[in-house]
């Protein structure tokens, strides 16, 4: 869901390479078109078709157009992604252009990079965003990244490091690829005689196989992802997304132990595995170690927070939380009326949000604004739209992410905390409950792009419910 800019660095090591234009050098690709079949689970989720096309002044464009389809609690669900991509001769970006088709949301961006610096523009929910981040190394985008690994040759001593950008938080993230000598795989069943190329960022750890003509044959992903070379026609043979797979239920964790009527449990301690204690303290004011695997969540005890660890960030319009717009404050208004304090004006507009956002599982990047007009979503909806109306009537605001428990698993989650007498008191608009329960746990705060800070520990963790209390 995370489109990934990158610009050289340096990380000489023995063979390191000063740049992406190092590893390229005179090399010229040629022009090709390119299938991989997506695996999810042991299942076949999607496709990614590339081409790349010379153009007239010795760059290239490079298109790269994919699909995944599945479903989400039963419900069918498909996104289509588009990027076009042209470059120099060495690969680096000089414009971008794409779009994220998951409805009913569709997210569109394009850029471009010139005089150091990059412009990029975001569109969702109806609104066009901008920003200009200064840029003064050339800039490799994501679809390039992988033809640029294909020409080079990083060695067993080489290795490149590159710094990413991600829209949705508008960040900088570094990028390191490590190479390797040729020498055989076992891919699919046969053994292939392939360099395996190492890429790390963002907590994240892929699997780059390169055969000896330069192609990517395969890949293996972060949360099970597997890319697999495939001829045009068995790439395009994808499930209709009826629902071979549900994401849901595919990385649920199945807990130790149950909680019984879940939603009114007010007092929770768990032990965890494959996440760290101090981050669970961390991402929750509801949240305390106690002990060194153990946390309790206690929803009517919120420890209260410093003024300096206030993040101006919580009041501020942002990508996705559009809470300067007129019609998101005309919403928070009408949602909030009569309110006889902060407490109940957050409670009226939890219940607001509850009531009129209809509950379908969504796979898009959710816009606030998108989310007013439609009417219709799950967690993330929910979250983000109570978010941008707290937000803009002078509310300090985040969303918490992290597992719910529901039905025997707990699935992953998002609901919003609003600054309350210097607490961050936490609530339930995708519910209906105008608090969040205990039978959660929280991992990460912020914006949603925060998900990356818990992406990674994915199919890792492990909870055993040791008590619970109403």
């Amino acid at each position: 869901m995370i489109v990934f800019l990158f610009w050289g660095g340096t990380s000489r090591n023995d063979g390191g390479l000063r740049g992406a234009e190092e590893l390229i050098g005179s090399m010229k690709l040629d022009a090709e078109s390119s299938w991989m079949g997506v695996y999810l689970g042991g299942n076949k989720v999607g496709y990614i078709h590339s081409e790349i096309a010379i153009r007239e002044d010795g760059g290239y464009e490079i298109t790269e157009i994919s699909r995944m389809s599945g479903a989400m609690m039963g419900s069918q669900q498909q996104m289509k992604l588009k990027m076009t991509v042209t470059t120099d001769s060495t690969l680096a970006m000089a414009s971008f252009e794409g779009s994220l088709d998951a409805a009913p949301y569709i997210t569109s961006f394009k850029g471009f990079h010139k005089e150091q610096v990059l412009h990029i523009e975001l569109t969702a929910g109806g609104k066009t965003s901008s920003r200009v981040i200064p840029a003064p190394e050339p800039i490799y985008l994501s679809q390039a990244i992988k033809p640029l690994l294909e020409a080079g040759r990083l060695g067993a001593n080489d290795s490149l490091k590159l710094s990413g950008f991600d829209p949705l938080s508008m960040e900088m993230q570094d990028l390191v690829v490590i190479g390797a000598e040729p020498q055989l795989h076992m891919l699919f069943g046969e053994q292939v005689q392939a360099r395996k190329l190492t890429t790390r960022m963002s907590g994240f750890e892929s699997s780059l196989f390169i055969d000896e003509a330069g192609n990517s044959i395969a890949e293996y992903g972060p949360l099970g992802i597997v890319l697999k070379q495939e001829t045009m026609e068995s790439a395009l043979n994808v499930d209709d997304g009826t629902g071979t797979i549900d994401f849901l239920d595919l990385f649920a964790i199945k807990p130790v132990g149950t909680i019984p009527e879940s939603r009114s449990v007010t007092r929770a301690i768990y032990r965890v595995n494959g996440f760290p204690i101090d981050r669970l303290v961390a991402a929750s004011g509801r949240q305390f170690a106690v002990g060194g695997d153990t946390i309790m969540v206690d929803a009517r005890q919120i420890r209260i927070e410093s003024e300096d660890n206030f993040d101006s960030a919580t009041l501020k319009d942002a990508p996705f939380i559009e809470s300067r717009e007129t019609g998101i404050l005309a919403a928070a208004k009408i949602a909030m009326m009569n309110g006889t304090s902060r407490v109940d004006s957050l409670e009226r507009l939890s219940a607001w949000v509850f009531n009129s956002v209809a509950k379908k599982p969504s796979a898009g990047i959710p816009s606030a604004l998108a989310v007013l007009n439609t009417r219709s979503g799950d967690c993330n909806e929910h979250s983000v739209l109570f978010t941008a109306m707290a937000r803009s009537v002078g509310i300090p605001t985040r969303i918490q992410l992290g597992a719910v428990y529901q039905q025997g698993r707990f699935f992953y989650h998002a609901w919003p905390a609003s600054l309350i007498d210097n607490r961050w008191v936490e609530f339930e608009p995708t519910f209906g409950d105008l608090r969040a329960d205990a039978a959660r746990l929280a991992m990460a705060k912020g914006d949603l792009s925060a998900a990356g800070e818990l992406a990674a520990a994915i199919g890792n963790i492990k909870i055993e419910i040791l008590s619970t209390e109403k």
